[in-house]
């Protein structure tokens, strides 16, 4: 878990430089995503590592001994418990991360249809499920959760009454959602507004959603308590820019603990359509590429401001409401793990760690100004999520080996990245080029 993106990583994500339009950016952003998902690793599944492969098939079987033992001895019972990883399991061959481990996710308690309301002393009606809201035509269940130590995963159901519109999905099915969030963690006395999380996953039907929402830990551990302060006390015109220089000046980091409560406040819920619609006249693709900047802008001037917002219901679906969560949540991942590299070299350029679970590994680099590339044990490219530059799915990769390497970021973005995406160039492979021109490279091997 990175405790903080550097202004190059974000430039890396967003695709572009800051100081842009706030909306721009975040179409930015959004579309950046959608192109990165479509270049999906073909060996996705062909891989596993042993030990992850043993654990599971032995708790599997052991868990399903167990199961029908129960069941053939108490049939009234077994008709409350809830299937085992029903939508983690689902949605493996779809989701960035792959397979969750089964033997570590917590299935929620959801009650059937005839005990979803109960009445209340003074004879109310009252929702005894705290994991199933409904508002409106849209009911949100929350199935299931894995948390490691760098991330929790949060399973979630979703049932529209009168069906979805057509939704944008990728070639292999996948679609994404976006949450807009109110957050509130046991471990801080402060509510997280205005979060974005990323639901991946698919349509079962017309009326039915399944899919994964990722939050990392990252996201939830800072402290701008002091930045603020700073802000208000000296006024906007002092704004100063945190850099990784600064940081510590202006930034505290909760620890997260193995076992918190969280407060999870879904307020709105928006999709990319597939059939999006244009205000009435407006210029083709082509035509803008064509326009001066000077013409574009003043272009873009004379559409609709709802054409700007985001959402807008010439791209999205999109649906208000309030569909409010208690979870308590539980590191259980015994294969978690934090291993200390702290090799940094004269120009203070290195590697301070890798966090590590049965899902992910994230490599916690220092320096200014520069990108990392992971290669595992085969040589091959361990691509980055949409989650962070440095957050890798794991799945599918050799990891008893891998090799970091660090270059000049501009030098990467310009020249080097390019060798990546086409696998070799003149002569020379993606690992030979990283090996001539990274700036700091280090391997780490681990009984992992």
């Amino acid at each position: 878990m990175s405790r903080y993106s550097s202004e190059k990583e974000w430039q890396e994500i967003l695709g572009a430089e800051f100081g842009r339009n706030k909306v721009i950016d975040a179409r930015i952003n959004e579309t950046y995503a959608k192109l990165r998902k479509t270049e999906r690793r073909e060996e996705k599944h062909k891989k596993r590592v042993r030990r992850r492969v043993l654990i599971g098939a032995g708790s599997m079987a052991a868990a399903f001994l167990l199961m029908v033992m129960f069941c053939t001895m108490n049939p009234v019972l077994a008709r409350e418990i809830p299937i085992f990883g029903n939508i983690f399991g689902k949605l493996a061959e779809v989701f960035s991360f792959g397979a969750l481990p089964e033997e570590d996710t917590i299935v929620f308690p959801v009650q059937d249809e005839e005990r979803l309301s109960g009445t209340s002393k003074d004879g109310e009606l009252e929702n005894q499920n705290v994991y199933q809201v409904k508002d409106g035509s849209l009911t949100v269940t929350l199935t299931e959760e894995y948390a490691s130590n760098q991330a929790v995963y949060i399973g979630v159901r979703m049932e529209k009454d009168e069906g979805f519109p057509e939704i944008m999905a990728y070639e292999d099915g996948r679609t994404e959602l976006q949450f807009m969030t109110s957050e509130t963690y046991s471990f801080r006395e402060d509510t997280l507004e205005n979060n974005m999380r990323t639901v991946e996953g698919k349509f079962e039907d017309s009326h039915t959603f399944i899919g994964i929402m990722r939050i990392d830990y990252s996201d939830i551990n800072a402290d701008y308590s002091k930045y603020e302060q700073y802000c208000a006390e000296n006024g906007s015109a002092a704004l100063p820019a945190l850099t990784e220089e600064n940081l510590h000046e202006f930034m505290d980091y909760y620890e997260i603990p193995d076992t918190f409560g969280m407060g999870l406040k879904i307020t709105q819920i928006i999709g990319y359509l597939e059939e999006p619609t244009r205000p009435e006249g407006m210029k083709s693709d082509e035509e803008l590429a064509q326009m001066s900047d000077e013409d574009w802008e003043s272009y873009m001037k004379s559409l609709p401001p709802e054409w700007d917002q985001f959402p807008n219901d010439y791209e999205h679906w999109h649906q208000e409401g309030s569909w409010d969560y208690e979870v308590t949540i539980m590191q259980k991942d015994e294969g978690s793990q934090r291993i200390e590299v702290n090799e940094i070299n004269g120009q203070g350029i290195g590697v301070e760690s890798i966090e590590l679970s049965s899902v992910e590994m994230t490599v916690n680099i220092v320096g200014a100004d520069i990108f990392a590339v992971v290669l595992d044990a085969d040589g091959n490219w361990m691509e980055s999520a949409n989650d962070g530059a440095y957050v890798l799915p794991i799945e599918g990769h050799d990891i008893s080996q891998i090799t970091i390497y660090i270059c000049d970021y501009t030098e990467y973005m310009n020249e080097i990245k390019g060798y990546a995406v086409s696998g070799e160039a003149e002569g020379k492979s993606f690992q030979e080029v990283l090996e001539e021109r990274a700036v700091f490279k280090t391997s780490v091997t681990q009984d992992f």
